[in-house]
């Protein structure tokens, strides 16, 4: 028996400081499937790659690691639970249409890492955002194995196909190692780690495709769609929008502070107003007045103001005339117009003397009346405001001052240089309303030039990026640039600090040829200016995103977070991964509760936690329940032995036949192979699962291949090809085409496997879906994806012939 194996010491990492991880370091037992060497070193023999692990630090999966010596492994636990047919592991030769009931762990010995720095902007139905500001903005964050996955509310992101789709996940998790630095022309670079994948290509002739990003070169075109959705609400919900404004404001006292102590604690004492006021020089009844502030908890020289009132169809604050700013406002053309000038030249002024104090300016250069006269008109016809004019040095402003439409704007838009973005509403708005809001910000802070080119500047990171996605809305192609600024400058004779950077941003309203732009009929094509790599140590983000699974990183179209990736969650969305503590006993008793004939350790790869699934199958087994593995086949001879008395069934992901691949998971395929042959050799019930993926391992060479190694095993092993589409959790470029998916299952009976079967489209791949027998073709179970229509196997036989059909068909209900 030989095991081409023995890593060596592989991606090891210290153990990750956490709430999360001392509560998993605490749900362990010492393991069985090591050895101990010499430096309290230990060598793991769970999965192929045999970790030799230093004290302190995990191993490639995370979930085993070396504590003073000793292995530590995962125990008393699960990350989640299903029940479904053992049809959906997949395993069509066991007991058909049995009920599995499947637990999965945390963890995952292959890895891939996909992932971006937290500042890298994505465009959602709010516009502009960092990853890290999504994730933070979150309502509720999950700990996981070495990760958080946040679950944002409500937020929709563009697809690589322009397409506004729903957020499910934004995760975080530490990562020290190289990113790739991928510099575009045009536009600013993204950083990412090297296993991101992005969609490019060499040629506008061909569409593009994923591709690594250490594999991306100066050749490579970066894709851009050219469709950009809109789906915005033309009405903006003003009053939700102030619901939960709150402000402080500075209170004036006639007394300091230690004289507002000495009343409080002269009170306490029994002291009288009187006596108090005689001390300090005041009248009694400031002091009863002063003292009934500080009982009613007003005695701070700052306080918190009261929330919005809603009354009559208006939001206004206290204080503030009425009837103050309708509760909901029609976003039309000139209501984006008024947004476009304050994004440029607006900015919020409050009072700290006088609470709910809050005042509109818009700043226009001397020469720019006619701005001003625009504005004026736009706050009357869009909220009702009389703006007034006023003359200063350098400027010539119109100021209103309206506590409830300055917090709108600022809520909308922000309220600094700084800080301001597009409004939401209107980056999701239909086309008329971006173009009004574009028309105005440069008419306000930008210039337009006889050549057609148009160009603004901003101090707002946030604010560039959602304009030069309005002005990709718009059907232009922008450019951004980042400047550094010096943080001090002179205007105008004064002394003034400055911001860190200054963003442009330029696009052309008429195509001109000497652009570095291919257009082609759904995409843009940028070509790289340059790449190169950079150290990073922190925290990294990724996303999961429904139905196409890919997103706009910096505009360009990327994969999005795979099966969780180095987040180590589960691989089924629908389980949930926080850990839940639970004995064996009371696993098998769930089993047993919920119908089921079949214990399935998966969704993690369950060889890295065989000690704590081989104590779970102890009781399954005693409770009359079968026992199986759903893994990736990265197994050791040492593994194999431990696990071989309790399970039964075993299915393998047989990922590609190319050892590319596999090296990019961190394994290889000779040790899948190699798993493969020892499971039938050792007489496991074995089932092989290949996911079909246009051009990635869908050639009829490489099936042939796969198709011909399985025959040389056993032409009995029943080979499961499954269709890739893009609501399974992997992403990739095209949905497998129910052609390429007949054409795979063809090769393989060509082979000579008797047992192939076509999956993921159920009801259109034809016979494919079912079981016949080999001698004389009679159909022996008939199937529609996982659901069972008819079972004519007799004791494992064919009721026609008498043939024996290999599986695992009878044991006690």
């Amino acid at each position: 028996m030989s095991s081409p194996c023995d890593n060596g010491v592989g991606d090891l990492m210290p153990r990750p400081a956490s709430a999360l991880g001392d509560r998993l370091a605490r749900l362990t037992r010492e393991g069985e499937l090591y050895e101990k060497l010499p430096g309290d070193r230990v060598r793991c023999f769970a999965c192929g790659h045999r970790c030799v692990i230093p004290p302190g630090f995990d191993g490639v999966c995370r979930v085993r690691f070396n504590e003073g010596g000793e292995l530590r492994v995962p125990w008393g636990y699960v990350g989640g639970v299903q029940v479904d047919p053992v049809e959906k592991k997949p395993f069509f030769h066991v007991l058909p249409g049995a009920r599995a009931f499947s637990f999965g762990m945390l963890g995952c010995d292959f890895h891939c890492g996909y992932c971006f720095t937290g500042d890298t902007v994505v465009l959602t139905d709010h516009g502009a955002e960092t990853l890290a500001d999504l994730f933070s903005s979150s309502p509720s964050v999950e700990l996981r194995s070495d990760a958080e996955v946040a679950s944002p509310a409500d937020r929709r992101v563009l697809s690589g196909t322009g397409v506004l789709r729903g957020l499910k996940h934004v995760f975080r998790h530490p990562y020290r190692g190289s990113l790739i630095r991928i510099r575009p022309h045009h536009l600013p670079a993204i950083r990412c780690t090297p296993d991101h994948r992005v969609y490019a290509t060499t040629s506008a002739g061909e569409p593009p495709a994923l591709v690594r990003a250490s594999d991306l070169t100066r050749g490579h075109l970066l894709a851009i769609p050219r469709a950009v959705a809109a789906a915005g609400s033309p009405v903006i919900d003003v009053a939700e929008l102030l619901r939960d404004v709150r402000f402080t404001y500075r209170v004036r006292w006639d007394l300091s502070a230690d004289q507002r102590e000495l009343i409080a604690s002269a009170t306490a004492a029994g002291t009288s107003s009187r006596e108090i006021g005689r001390v300090l020089g005041k009248h009694a009844s400031y002091v009863r007045h002063v003292r009934s502030k500080i009982a009613h908890g007003l005695g701070t020289n700052e306080r918190l103001a009261t929330g919005p009132i809603v009354r009559d169809g208006y939001v206004r604050f206290p204080g503030e005339h009425g009837p103050g700013t309708p509760a909901k406002l029609s976003l039309d053309q000139d209501l984006a117009e008024l947004l476009g000038y304050y994004c440029a030249e607006g900015c919020i002024t409050s009072s700290r003397k006088r609470p709910n104090s809050h005042t509109i300016n818009f700043s226009f250069s001397h020469l720019e009346r006619a701005q001003v006269d625009r504005v004026k008109h736009l706050l009357r016809a869009c909220l009702g405001l009389r703006g007034r004019v006023v003359l200063r040095r350098t400027t010539l402003a119109v100021a209103v001052t309206k506590a409830s439409a300055a917090l709108l704007f600022k809520r909308l838009a922000g309220g600094r240089s700084t800080s301001k973005r597009v409004p939401a509403c209107v980056a999701s708005a239909p086309l008329e309303i971006v173009r009004a809001f574009l028309d105005a910000y440069v008419d306000g802070d930008g210039h337009r030039y006889p050549s057609g080119k148009v160009g603004a500047t901003t101090v707002s990171r946030l604010l560039a990026h959602g304009v030069a996605a309005l002005a990709l809305r718009a059907g232009c192609v922008p450019s951004l640039y980042e400047t550094p600024m010096p943080r001090e400058g002179v205007i105008l004779g004064r002394r003034v600090r400055r911001a860190p950077a200054q963003y442009t941003v330029v696009w052309y309203e008429q195509p001109i040829a000497r652009r570095r732009v291919t257009t082609t009929q759904e995409h843009y094509l940028l070509p790289i200016r340059a790449i190169d790599r950079e150290h990073h140590d922190g925290d990294v983000y990724n996303m999961e995103v429904e139905e196409e699974h890919s997103y706009l990183a910096g505009f360009f179209a990327v994969a999005n977070c795979q099966n969780f990736l180095t987040s180590q969650a589960l691989r089924d969305p629908d389980v949930k991964a926080a850990p839940q503590e639970i004995s064996p006993r009371e696993i098998a008793t769930l089993a047993k509760e919920y119908g089921a004939r079949i214990v399935t350790s998966t969704y993690n790869e369950p060889l890295i936690t065989s000690e704590w699934g081989m104590a779970v199958f102890r009781e399954a087994m005693a409770a009359g329940l079968v026992c199986s593995y759903v893994s990736n086949g990265n197994a050791t001879p040492e593994v194999l032995d431990y696990i071989q008395p309790y399970v039964s069934l075993y299915k393998v992901d047989l990922k590609s036949f190319r050892d590319k691949h596999y090296r990019e998971l961190g394994g290889t395929l000779e040790r899948v192979l190699w798993t493969i042959r020892e499971l039938h050799a050792r007489g496991f019930w074995l089932e092989i699962v290949t996911l079909v993926i246009p051009g990635f391992n869908d050639s009829d060479e490489e099936l042939r291949e796969i198709a011909a190694f399985l025959v040389s095993v056993s032409p009995d092993i029943p080979w499961h090809v499954t269709a890739f589409h893009k609501d399974y959790k992997m992403t990739d470029p095209d949905n497998t085409s129910v052609a390429t998916l007949l054409r795979a299952a063809e090769i393989g009976s060509a082979a000579g496997l008797r047992f192939v079967y076509a999956g993921n489209i159920p009801g259109r791949v034809g016979r494919w879906e079912n079981t016949y027998c080999p001698g004389c073709s009679a159909l022996l179970v008939e199937r529609v994806g996982y659901r069972i229509v008819q079972n004519r196997l007799v004791s494992g036989a064919c009721p026609d012939c008498g043939r024996a059909i290999p599986g695992f068909w009878d044991v006690p209900a």
